[in-house]
């Protein structure tokens, strides 16, 4: 019998992630579709034109923020269907795009649609190795394509760039393991969690170590008494268009914009 998401599921990562299927989308001529962001020229041209939609100084500062963007309209949904539905989306990296949003809307982040995608259910007693093979496809064989491109193309650094997606992950974990009530989906929340930062080998992310592994180690502020929940390890330049740092920055507080 075939897999796929019940209407509440949709509606769901709908709703948080700005997840659409194409025929959800408004029509728009200003699209791109996400197989071009590996295409070294067709990529700069994006990132060209997205700077000036986000007025921003640099492509280097432009393509970090796409990868934020683009870890939540893509990896988010992915690993909340799978740890939340226990279910596993295939999201083509073929029939994908991202659209910009319509004239008049306060948010120039282009937003995602969804041509073919594929549900799955992990087998008895085969969940981990169903989990393995979802994680690899959104992370080997998607994301790290996409920030290999945007890398090369702007100069930004990659650990940026997988600092950017750590930080659309993590909420969906530690938050839900807090505010989840099924216990059984917080046990899978702790395991998939775990897995995921800290267990994941190499291979399941495309590179040559875990990208995640190190942005869990405690970063800390001032003094014992004055700890942050998460300080980054590294800067994402949100700073950059938006003349305010995120509260996470690893720049002091004070420092001078």
């Amino acid at each position: 019998m075939s897999v796929t998401l019940t209407k509440p599921e949709w509606e769901c990562l709908k709703t948080r992630f700005r997840f659409l299927l194409e025929n959800d989308s408004q029509p728009t001529n200003r699209f791109v579709m996400t197989n071009d962001l590996l295409n070294q020229e067709k990529c700069a041209l994006y990132l060209d034109y997205l700077s000036i939609e986000l007025d921003s100084p640099t492509r280097l500062v432009t393509a970090s923020m796409l990868a934020k963007r683009y870890a939540m309209l893509t990896v988010a949904p992915v690993l909340f269907a799978m740890s939340y539905f226990n279910k596993g989306l295939k999201l083509s990296i073929e029939s994908s795009r991202l659209e910009s949003p319509d004239d008049g809307v306060e948010s120039r982040y282009p937003n995602g649609s969804l041509g073919e995608y594929e549900v799955s259910e992990p087998e008895e007693g085969k969940r981990n190795e169903w989990r393995e093979e979802v994680l690899r496809h959104i992370f080997a064989e998607h994301l790290s394509l996409v920030f290999r491109t945007l890398a090369g193309v702007s100069r930004v650094p990659i650990s940026i760039l997988w600092e950017n997606a750590f930080v659309r992950i993590r909420p969906l974990y530690e938050d839900g393991i807090e505010e989840e009530a099924d216990t059984s989906v917080v046990q899978r929340l702790r395991e998939d969690y775990n897995y995921i930062v800290r267990l994941a080998p190499a291979t399941i992310f495309g590179e040559r170590r875990n990208p995640l592994s190190t942005f869990m180690s405690p970063t800390n502020r001032g003094s014992k008494k004055e700890l942050t929940t998460h300080i980054r390890h590294t800067c994402c330049f949100y700073y950059e268009i938006s003349a305010e740092y995120c509260y996470s920055c690893p720049k002091p507080c004070d420092t001078p914009i």
